[in-house]
């Protein structure tokens, strides 16, 4: 039987978390991974009183306890995007469903370090109530109007994108919903049958990713030979990752914006238009491998650091 000092909870195919996972193992740190799309082989018997977990998989046994767990790092998000997909069958859809109910319900596990409680990542993945306290805390914010009927503004650009992370089905495929830039009176008026942001839109711009763990801030530039006004994920190939540093105010929303949320973990993007930063959204379980490929800096040792630091 053994008994973990930290909880992985992730899924198979993240390279986040095998980031994670080597840094525990080359420090020696007694660790487990529990990956949520392998939790029906598994047997489980969880007490939500003491807390506590006894598990198998295959031949192997642990125990999660509070005796012994000081942190849990969470790689999931709460909102899952892919339970009632076409061609799932009905058991397979209540399967999914409990799972992942069975997953949000180790917020019990209080008192250790989480990086970050899915209580906490629930209500911070509502991207209208990010902006509210991104406002609140003094940094600029693009002006925005959810509505489901594009409207025209004075703005002389202006980008529609969903509320919510937007992942669609079609068959075997999947396809990423994008942010879509519009210039002044471009758009019709057309009302839809479901609710998106109109913001204003930043052009030109420099896209930022800014990772934070505790009071750790990395910001990082994401850049290209040709401008990029739009949402620059469709570019991936063609960026450049420059670390730098932030001016102290951003420094400082970054770190008081995160508590804010009550996260130890932040991924951030802002904008640079006009001589001023805006921000656009957090991502609470965001990735970062690919930041640490393109920069070959340690995320996972700082990551690990925090889950440790206890």
């Amino acid at each position: 039987m053994k008994y973990p000092e930290v909880l992985l909870i992730s899924n198979r195919f993240d390279f986040s978390t095998d980031f994670i996972a080597l840094e525990l193992a080359n420090q020696g740190i007694n660790f487990i991974r529990v990956n949520r799309d392998e939790l029906k082989d598994y047997s489980i018997e969880f007490d939500p009183i003491k807390p506590e977990i006894k598990a198998k998989y295959n031949d192997y046994s642990f125990k999660i306890s509070t005796k012994y767990l000081k942190s849990i790092y969470y790689r999931a998000p709460t909102f899952l995007r892919d339970i009632f997909q076409e061609g799932l069958s009905e058991d397979e859809q209540l399967i999914r469903t409990q799972w992942a109910a069975f997953v949000r319900s180790l917020c019990v596990f209080e008192n250790v370090k989480w990086l970050n409680n899915p209580a906490d990542i629930y209500k911070a993945e509502i991207k209208p109530y990010q902006l509210f306290i991104a406002n609140k805390l003094g940094i600029k914010i693009p002006q925005t109007i959810v509505s489901n009927v594009t409207l025209n503004s004075d703005f002389e650009y202006q980008a529609i994108k969903s509320i919510d992370t937007a992942i669609v089905s079609n068959g075997d495929d999947e396809g990423f919903v994008y942010t879509e830039i519009y210039k002044k009176n471009e758009l019709k008026e057309v009302k839809y049958t479901s609710p998106f942001f109109i913001q204003q839109g930043l052009v030109p711009k420099i896209d930022i990713r800014v990772t934070v763990v505790e009071n750790d801030v990395v910001a990082i530039k994401i850049t290209s030979e040709k401008k990029i006004n739009e949402d620059w994920r469709r570019f991936k190939d063609e960026l450049t990752y420059t670390i730098f540093e932030l001016p102290k105010t951003v420094h400082d929303f970054c770190i008081n914006y995160t508590k804010k949320l009550n996260l130890n973990f932040g991924a951030i993007d802002l904008v640079f238009h006009n001589n001023e930063y805006y921000f656009i959204e957090i991502n609470p379980t965001g990735e970062w491998s690919w930041l640490q490929k393109n920069t070959a800096y340690d995320f996972d040792k700082l990551i690990v650091k925090s889950l440790t630091n206890v």
